[in-house]
């Protein structure tokens, strides 16, 4: 009766009798209880009676509490719910869908199940659909969608390589344009990051959208259920709205290729406003720098571990002299790590990360405010990060 509403469940007639069964067994129970026992072991019958039905109903309402326990995963996220279907899905749309990962075993408890996704593609777009799984952390055997899948390692809550995406979105439309029919379905864990980073990409590709921000903006909205919930489902991850900004530029200034990889050296990172942060000076802080996926090189602020580190109070300003920096082309990853246990971690239990390519660097520097750091961007850490947090890195000439 929780899973589906007083009046949805009692609407069914058998619902309706059983209800009136167990509530009679129950009261006569009691009255029994109330004649032959008292004290201390009436209550202990009570209890045993309460614990039966319980048992009873979970056993008998599998399908509701499966039902429930997706909802509650999915959140307010819009999901499909027409003819015979109930998937954390939504038409993006009328050929591009965004749905969360298709799953087996006791994930399909709570995720979208992996045999319903297929009947829904098979009952809908038998023949005419490509499904991309956008997670590096996790697949499923190709015997699955007839074959139809194609994969793109991207980690939880991080970006594509800025090639793998071009990628994507050249061989999507090319299949789009094979067939007015054919339709692509994208997904990563919650179809909403990794998801929406590639499917807004390829919104501006095909020219739905001619800007990042309004794609951005018109995937939120209709990932979002707001009948539900106000908790936005869009694309918040600052690197992913970043790189899908890159993708703008990509077709704009480059006829959608990836643009000539520019080598670039960090000559020296600055933090700023680190009062109250931890210790306050920087020195219980380190770095990890990735080209791609394979780290390159790492930092100890406090240590001074490859790297000449200091604080100016004054200022409260962290200025860090790499030694020995690498020179790095293409996607970048800077991901800070801190001693201090009052720093919150949020994703990659870190503190904050960021991405950049470097072929898009502008005069030698990338000025990143708190709302555009990965994790300090969520307005609950603001009450650590001061409101003019900011990471700055200057790159050599």
């Amino acid at each position: 009766m929780y899973s589906q509403g007083g009046s949805e469940f009692l609407r069914h007639w058998y619902n309706a009798v059983d209800f009136v069964v167990v509530l009679l067994s129950f009261i006569a129970t009691v009255a029994y209880a109330s004649v032959e026992i008292s004290g201390y072991y009436k209550l202990v019958v009570i209890g045993r009676v309460v614990r039966v039905v319980s048992l009873v109903r979970i056993c008998t309402e599998k399908k509701n509490l499966t039902r429930g326990a997706r909802l509650m995963v999915s959140e307010n996220k819009r999901r499909y719910q027409k003819d015979g279907f109930d998937l954390d899905l939504v038409y993006v749309t009328d050929r591009i869908i965004a749905m969360s990962y298709p799953s087996s075993g006791r994930m399909s408890w709570y995720r979208n199940p992996i045999q319903e996704v297929e009947r829904f593609f098979e009952t809908k777009h038998s023949g005419h659909y490509r499904i991309y799984n956008m997670c590096s952390e996790r697949t499923y055997d190709n015997s699955h969608f007839k074959g139809c899948i194609e994969r793109y390692l991207i980690d939880d809550h991080n970006v594509p390589l800025l090639k793998d995406a071009v990628q994507f979105v050249a061989k999507a439309q090319e299949f789009l344009n094979e067939d007015p029919e054919n339709v692509v379905a994208i997904h990563c864990k919650g179809g909403k990051g990794r998801t929406g980073t590639m499917i807004c990409m390829l919104l501006v590709h095909n020219g739905l959208f001619e800007s990042a921000e309004a794609s951005l903006e018109y995937f939120g909205n209709v990932r979002t259920d707001k009948t539900v919930g106000t908790k936005f489902q869009g694309v918040e991850t600052p690197s992913q709205n970043r790189y899908v900004e890159y993708f703008e530029e990509v077709k704009e200034k480059h006829n959608g290729q990836v643009p000539e990889e520019i080598p670039q050296k960090v000559s020296e990172i600055r933090i700023y406003k680190l009062s109250g942060l931890g210790r306050g000076t920087g020195t219980d802080f380190s770095c990890e720098v990735f080209e791609g996926r394979t780290k390159v090189f790492e930092m100890d602020f406090g240590r001074q571990m490859n790297c000449q580190a200091n604080y100016r109070s004054e200022a409260d300003v962290l200025e860090v002299i790499p030694i020995n920096f690498p020179v790095v082309r293409g996607d970048v990853k800077f991901r800070f790590w801190c001693q201090s246990s009052s720093v919150p971690r949020g994703y990659e239990d870190c503190p904050f990360f960021f991405w950049f390519h470097t072929s898009f660097i502008r005069d030698k520097s990338l000025f990143l405010k708190r709302d555009v750091l990965d994790n300090p961007h969520k307005q609950k850490t603001w009450t650590t990060y001061h409101a003019d947090f900011a990471v700055e890195l200057l790159f050599a000439p």
